[in-house]
């Protein structure tokens, strides 16, 4: 079983989570569909969050933490070494 490795790149909140590739000559074109990744790692985050969070914050408390989170966690990501 052979496995290839990517070297890790910038990435970016706006990136689909999922890219597919789009059927053209040039290989490097995706398909924009789905979730972004900021949606996909708040989507996470948030179920984290509803489970070890105090009960005393709301819903929205709790979403609004995720999201905070998930752009805290996109920015380390995009950041250069």
């Amino acid at each position: 079983m052979r496995f290839l490795f990517v070297m890790a790149q910038q990435t970016s909140g706006d990136d689909p989570a999922f890219p597919l590739p789009f059927p053209s000559a040039d290989p490097s074109q995706i398909i924009p569909t789905g979730l972004t990744k900021r949606e996909y790692f708040a989507v996470h985050l948030f179920e984290g969050v509803i489970s070890r969070l105090s009960v005393n914050c709301t819903l929205q408390d709790k979403a609004n933490y995720a999201v905070e989170a998930a752009d805290a966690l996109c920015k380390a990501l995009s950041a250069k070494d």
